[in-house]
């Protein structure tokens, strides 16, 4: 799956047999545990739900992310602006 944006970054993603994880097109992780990820794409906000996860690599020059652990679930909130901790804090 690749898509090529309006900002010129191309977004990929491959999952190998459930336990590791790569994306490009990156652009920033806003929150990770061992349950969950949720990082800023190219193509919008990715979570990336599981078990035992943790990143062993972000690369913030080529926008490249590398995952591992169990993977359960993924999915895409496409044009959710990330706000501010005030913006969250005030809701």
């Amino acid at each position: 799956m690749a898509q090529q944006t309006s900002n010129g970054r191309k977004h990929t993603l491959e999952i190998d047999n459930r336990v590791r994880l790569v994306a490009t097109g990156v652009e920033r992780v806003d929150y990770f545990s061992e349950d969950l990820i949720t990082a800023q794409t190219s193509d919008g906000r990715m979570h990336i739900k599981g078990e035992g996860l943790y990143i062993e690599n972000l690369n913030a020059e080529t926008g490249e992310l590398l995952v591992k652990g169990r993977v359960i679930a993924l999915s895409y909130a496409d044009g959710v602006k990330p706000t501010s901790v005030l913006g969250r804090i005030f809701k």
